[in-house]
């Protein structure tokens, strides 16, 4: 079945759309559509893993974007009355529309800048939607877990704790009518600490999928000698960037760490930790050994660059993603990839046929690191037959296809009253 891909007007500040701006939906096979309520016209991850979801939901409903701000901003403050105004009109935006669900894209800062207010504002949104609403929950904070060892004494009031602390997003959770998750490990967290929900629950790893670009030039290009070892996405602290830094002097002089990003606009330590990278670099003397690509906004040109990785690397920190949509993004280009062993980059790990779709090592030991990487980028033939045939079918089982039949399931569930 084919929809359409319906886009609101982008909601900035307080400004929200009106029912004459809102554009007219054009027929769709059942009459299915979504208003999808994440960031959408800026630079941010979530916005770009939002839009290539749309290109699979919208072949079976019509989706209409409601574009969600960031809060993360160190430069501008917003008023309690601003915020207040804003999340009313996105709110009666949504609820005015023509669509049969909504669908949010949870990320605590799309809320407000700390965890707390996040919560209470997450369920006052919840508690004025008045239409079904689906949840992907991509964030799963260590503190929403329930303490489960020690003594009974302790477990009970780290449970009241737990309870009085939570209980704003626990409420707002329990209003929506499916909740979505991206691997098994948050799965078994959120089961944990929500029983009462788990008929609600579904896991649906974010799409390995490359996007349908244009063939263009790179913006930067490989010399026959070199091997690319390439970190994609933005630039963030949590990346581990300093890791592979610090792996390049163990390896030969033909190996290149290509930072295929630039800085976050809305990562207040962004510019620090970039210039602390390059520092690094100045002492080390890799200068002429990394490049940076600066932040490749053209899907086209992005896809140009990271066809040229000989291996990718994902040093990643674990900060309680429950998946990893650059992980998504490396795994559809059939190269290595070596990861730390942060739990969200074992997501497309699970199964005994995807078990070794990537490597995962302590990266923070630089001379393994650099071993790891070398013996990738040899592509020695026991290892990297063994490797590619996992990549591959895990591209098979976690496709935008799938993840849309999984979606439309959910989807339809809802409007049919059966995840209760």
């Amino acid at each position: 079945m084919k929809g359409n891909l319906a886009v609101a007007p982008q909601i900035r500040g307080a400004a929200t759309a009106t029912d004459a701006e809102l554009p007219r939906l054009a027929a769709v096979p059942d009459g299915l559509s979504v208003a999808l309520m994440t960031p959408w016209d800026q630079q941010c991850g979530n916005a770009e893993y939002a839009k290539r979801l749309a290109v699979g939901l919208g072949r079976f409903s019509t989706i209409l974007p409601f574009d969600m701000r960031n809060l993360i901003d160190g430069e501008k403050r917003v008023s309690r009355w601003e915020l207040d105004r804003y999340f009313r009109d996105l709110v009666a935006g949504v609820n005015r529309s023509d669509a049969d669900l909504v669908h949010i894209q949870h990320e605590f800062c799309f809320f407000a800048r700390r965890i707390g207010p996040s919560n209470r504002r997450f369920l006052q949104v919840m508690r004025a939607l008045r239409k079904p609403v689906v949840i992907s929950l991509h964030t799963w904070l260590k503190s929403m877990s329930r303490a489960q060892r020690g003594r009974l004494s302790s477990q009970l009031c780290e449970n009241v704790l737990h309870g009085h602390r939570n209980r704003h997003i626990a409420a707002a959770l329990r209003r929506a009518d499916a909740i979505v998750l991206h691997s098994k490990d948050t799965h078994k967290y959120f089961v944990e600490t929500f029983p009462d929900l788990k008929k609600r629950v579904h896991v649906v790893p974010i799409p390995i999928e490359r996007p349908v670009t244009d063939v263009v030039d790179p913006p930067v290009r490989k010399q026959p000698r070199d091997t690319w070892v390439m970190l994609p996405g933005f630039v963030s602290r949590y990346k581990g960037h300093g890791h592979v830094l610090a792996a390049l002097r163990h390896l030969p002089d033909g190996f290149k760490l290509v930072v295929a990003g630039g800085v976050h606009p809305k990562d207040k330590t962004g510019n620090d930790y970039w210039m602390d990278l390059i520092q690094q670099a100045d002492v080390w003397g890799l200068q002429s050994r990394i490049i940076f690509t600066g932040f490749l906004a053209d899907p086209a040109e992005q896809a140009a660059v990271l066809e040229q990785a000989d291996v990718f690397v994902l040093p990643y920190d674990e900060v309680g993603q429950s998946g990893s949509a650059v992980l998504a993004d490396v795994l559809s280009y059939d190269r290595p990839v070596v990861t730390s062993r942060a739990r969200s980059m074992f997501v497309y790990r699970m199964d005994k046929d995807t078990a070794f779709s990537s490597i995962a090592t302590d990266v923070g030991e630089a001379e393994q690191l650099a071993a790891t990487i070398r013996q990738c980028a040899r592509f020695e033939p026991q290892l990297y037959a063994e490797t590619q045939k996992h990549r591959a079918t895990a591209r098979e089982r976690y496709s935008l296809a799938n993840t849309q039949t999984a979606y439309e399931r959910i989807y339809r569930g809802v409007l049919a009253g059966r995840t209760h």
